[in-house]
């Protein structure tokens, strides 16, 4: 790729970044929406398990 890079034109390079700062912005993107739906099934998880305890106690 070093050889390839060196012949590509300023603005070739700077679209070049681009898509690459691009794809990885996706990729994050797609990392927290994970962790989000993670957050919430762990937060779903906490409340079933007081449910539990309440019935439990009564």
């Amino acid at each position: 790729m070093p050889e390839i890079w060196e012949m590509l034109t300023d603005e070739q390079k700077k679209e070049i970044v681009l898509m690459k700062m691009d794809m990885k912005i996706q990729w994050l993107e797609m990392k927290i929406s994970e962790m989000e739906n993670m957050i919430k099934l762990k937060k779903k998880a906490i409340e079933n398990i007081k449910k539990f305890q309440q019935t439990m106690r009564k």
